[in-house]
């Protein structure tokens, strides 16, 4: 009697993914409206100065937060904290969805940069200044609040603790709001950035669970695809903040770590059933 066939690891038996709260939903388009209601007011030159102008943190950590908000970075930081494929399949589709939205409504609202609407000298700027593409919506801001959402899903997918999800949401809004910080966008394109990140990465969480669930191809090609792309794109990519071009290639060697783990244990899998 042939032994029964054993589940395949990324199915992850037991642990499906979870539908997102709904309030997920009312937080996210809260922030879309109150950054549309800010971009309109007088308020938000006011707080982009004063969010600019803060210090809280040294350059160095308001830069390494920026970069960790790229989309390929994204790629990286999901797809890794996952050893299954439900984070790589719903980072990816976030990826695609989230950069397309962003690129076809920073079209349409043709929003010009802080940079390029406030006084000479009246922002501190880190790394190279954002000047020429439009600000609305931040695509960072989507990526990071995409990352930490998408973080916080895999963390109650496997039961993780309150405080690890709230770690999550505050990181992800570190890397949200450090695109103030380093002058290159509005407080509206942030909040609006924001929603969208969650809203997206909500729905591709939902996507991706019923995709391929049981496994199958693309339980080991699509995480493996996506890690080696943000490794290529992070040892290749020039981001404009040459002081942490080591966290830069830090996280490229992390993918290459884990896309390299991934097809270790899958060949072993393969020797061991064969």
């Amino acid at each position: 009697m042939p032994a029964p066939s054993k589940p395949a690891p990324s199915a992850r038996p037991g642990r499906a993914a979870q539908a997102v709260p709904r309030h997920w939903w009312g937080l996210a388009l809260a922030l879309m409206l109150a950054g549309a209601l800010l971009q309109g007011s007088p308020w938000n030159q006011a707080a982009m100065l004063w969010g600019n102008g803060l210090g809280l943190l040294p350059d160095t950590v308001w830069a390494g937060l920026t970069l960790l908000a790229f989309g390929w970075s994204a790629l990286i930081l999901v797809a890794g904290a996952d050893r299954g494929a439900e984070g790589g399949r719903a980072v990816l589709l976030a990826f695609l969805l989230g950069g397309g939205l962003a690129q076809v409504l920073k079209s349409w609202f043709a929003q010009p940069r802080p940079g390029l609407v406030l006084p000479e000298g009246a922002l501190h700027f880190i790394g190279s200044p954002v000047l020429g593409s439009p600000a609305m919506p931040s695509g960072h801001a989507l990526a990071a609040f995409s990352i930490a959402t998408l973080w916080v899903c895999l963390l109650r997918r496997d039961g993780r603790p309150q405080w690890l999800q709230a770690l999550a949401w505050a990181l992800g809004a570190a890397m949200a709001f450090s695109r103030v910080a380093v002058g290159a966008h509005w407080p509206s394109d942030v909040l609006v950035g924001a929603g969208l990140g969650i809203a997206v990465a909500a729905l591709c969480w939902q996507l991706q669970s019923g995709w391929l669930r049981q496994g199958g191809w693309m339980s080991l090609w699509i995480p493996l695809a996506v890690e080696l792309l943000g490794a290529l794109a992070a040892f290749t990519a020039r981001e404009g903040y040459p002081e942490v071009q080591a966290l830069q290639w830090a996280l490229g060697l992390a993918a290459l770590a884990s896309a390299g783990w991934r097809l270790a244990s899958h060949l072993g899998q393969r020797r061991s059933h064969g």
